[in-house]
């Protein structure tokens, strides 16, 4: 994946990397966030896995909607769970529909397209998809359900960036119920907020036609050359962000910097607009 994106932005035309410096400044003494038990459920370990891979497939798309984002569809989820199976059950999931989901847990963007994915979820069941490394269930995720398939097209070239493939993994590891060494092998979760946080950093600089195009609300479509550069980009920028901590002797990995990235993009003001596409893979 790394491999992939550097490509990607070898060719960009819409996107380039700008310097890390006032990002790492401020990253450097930052405590990396832990784990919210409350927010998320808590319950016992199988219970807490089905949750999360429940979850985190139906974790995409929250802008322009009004029931809020990731914290208000991961509480309403932990409350289905806390209260029946009705999200917890391969054979409900496999018939779940649009109104009943909103029915649980509430009319979040794009909800026909988190039903159908949850849909898949429940007929290729629970078995089998979480493995003993990080990289291995990314790669079961990816391969086993079309929606984690996050694989891009750019100039005749397939680039996997699996944004919510990784995602499941580093969240089992994060919750306490997975103990993967091999975290390091995954990149940022590049989504919409991690680049703009990038971009309002200068880690990340657009041409003046895309910055028209983003900061004018425009939405990009799903696999345009530019929209594919910025979330290439985004893993690459990170990537040399925890170079350059790493330099001046703190460790992360991309995981750990993903995490602090989408904490200080929820404080960030004024800031100029995220880019906009809709899509089920972030």
């Amino acid at each position: 994946m790394r491999e992939g994106c550097a490509w990607v932005l070898g060719r960009a035309r819409h996107v380039r990397l700008g310097r890390c410096d006032r990002l790492a400044e401020m990253v450097m003494q930052r405590p990396v966030p832990t784990w919210d038990s409350r927010r998320h459920f808590s319950g016992s370990r199988d219970r807490t896995i089905t949750y999360l891979l429940v979850l985190d497939t139906i974790n995409f798309s929250f802008w322009g909607g009004q029931t809020g984002g990731y914290w208000q569809l991961a509480e309403r989820v932990r409350d289905v769970f806390q209260s029946s199976d009705a999200l917890a059950d391969p054979g409900r999931l496999s018939r779940m529909t649009p109104a009943r989901l909103s029915e649980l847990i509430g009319p979040f963007p794009m909800i026909e397209q988190r039903a159908r994915s949850l849909r898949e979820l429940g007929r290729r069941g629970f078995d089998g998809l979480v493995k003993r490394s990080a990289a291995a269930t990314a790669r079961a995720l990816a391969e086993g359900l079309a929606s984690f398939a996050d694989v891009v097209e750019y100039d005749g070239r397939d680039v996997p960036i699996l944004k919510r493939a990784q995602i499941l993994p580093a969240d089992l590891h994060a919750a306490g119920v997975a103990n993967y060494t091999d975290l390091g092998e995954l990149t940022c979760f590049a989504d919409y907020k991690l680049p703009q946080v990038l971009r309002h950093f200068g880690a990340l600089e657009y041409t003046e036609r895309l910055r028209r195009r983003v900061d004018g609300w425009e939405e990009l479509s799903l696999g345009e050359p530019a929209e594919v550069e910025i979330r290439a980009a985004t893993v690459v920028a990170v990537e040399r962000l925890r170079d350059l901590l790493a330099e001046r002797g703190r460790q992360l990995s991309a995981v750990e910097l993903d995490w602090m990235l989408w904490e200080i993009s929820q404080s960030l003001y004024p800031v100029r607009p995220y880019h906009r596409t809709r899509t089920i893979f972030y």
